[in-house]
């Protein structure tokens, strides 16, 4: 089988599908697949440049090797390029953010609702999201049939490996991965005021966001356009992950910092107490500034508590397996061919 993996444009800050879908080529290829990965030349964002990405991955898909059965797989953010490619096709939803951030007057709103969602679902021989909260999103926002949804999960990146260390008390570093608004960092920022530590972020925050760090006196120092090697270490170095993310596809982070052996602060929503598994993190109000507060004082202080989410989210960590992930992938492969 060759399986065409259709990526969005990088982002410098935002890297996470990529992360993904290139550890699976990997599995894919280890179980005798024949995987090309093809960036797009335009970011998704504009008609024109969706024309443009079209047409390219059009003629890539008519460039590539016919002698074997081929699925063209686009792994997020840009379906609507199925609208000009042969099948069989798959389109992965991470999330239906771009539908709550707009309302319905707003022309974004209809650019998303038509091009990013319903015409690339209605084309597509299959439809793969990566939580059961993105399945009933997709259904409560829009026209798209339930007939050809599936729910394949994220994994853990089998990189990341368990590396335990001291819990620094006196001056410890929390890890915020990601600098998007949902991300929450004024919130965060005004919930660390006092407490002292270091907060490290993983991309590069907004003006506001900066200016809410500093008005706060919070440590903060921030790097973007890391490395794989890089964000592992970030995970490594750090004390806690906080992740309280007012909304998420997933949220890959929570089991990154488990696998890790960090433990994890994060929201009391859907699907981030899920993927936390039972036990495996301390849930917030990502909306109140002193449930996040004390959420993190509570790990930070309690030894015997901290101990418990970090051997709990362990646990919960290894059953998010790549191989099992793959064969997931594989077999809906399979039944579209």
């Amino acid at each position: 089988m060759q399986l065409n993996l259709f990526y969005r444009k990088r982002y410098p800050t935002a890297f996470s599908i990529e992360r993904l879908f290139d550890r699976l080529a990997l599995a894919f290829e280890s179980r005798g697949l024949e995987v090309n990965r093809l960036e797009l030349p335009q970011y998704n964002n504009r008609l024109g440049a969706v024309r443009q990405n079209r047409d390219w991955a059009r003629a890539q898909v008519q460039g590539l090797s016919q002698s074997v059965p081929a699925i063209n797989h686009v792994t997020g953010d840009v379906t609507s390029i199925i609208l000009g490619m042969p099948g069989p096709r798959v389109i992965t939803f991470h999330d239906c953010n771009p539908l709550l951030r707009y309302p319905k007057w707003h022309p974004r709103y209809w650019f998303y609702r038509w091009v990013i969602f319903e015409w690339p679902a209605r084309k597509a021989e299959a439809v793969t999201v990566i939580s059961e909260k993105t399945r009933r999103e997709l259904l409560e926002l829009t026209n798209c049939s339930s007939d050809n949804i599936h729910v394949i999960p994220n994994f853990v990146d089998p990189m990341f490996e368990h590396r335990p260390k001291a819990f620094h008390r006196a001056y410890p570093t929390l890890l915020q991965v990601g600098v998007k608004e949902n991300k929450n960092i004024g919130r965060l920022a005004a919930a660390l005021h006092g407490i002292p530590c270091r907060l490290d972020i993983i991309g590069q925050p907004g003006a506001e966001d900066i200016r809410q760090l500093e008005d706060q006196g919070i440590d903060y120092h921030f790097a973007a356009g890391l490395t794989d090697e890089e964000v592992r270490q970030r995970y490594v170095d750090c004390d806690l992950l906080v992740f309280a993310s007012t909304y998420e596809g997933f949220g890959i982070p929570i089991l990154e910092a488990q696998m890790t052996g960090r433990a994890v602060v994060t929201s009391n929503l859907s699907p981030h107490r899920e993927v936390a598994g039972a036990g495996g993190a301390e849930l917030v109000d990502p909306e109140d500034v002193s449930s996040i507060r004390a959420g993190i004082l509570r790990v930070l202080n309690d030894d015997a508590y901290r101990n418990t989410l970090i051997n709990r989210g362990l646990q919960n960590a290894q059953t998010y397996h790549i191989d099992a992930i793959a064969a997931q992938y594989i077999d809906l492969y399979e039944t579209i061919l």
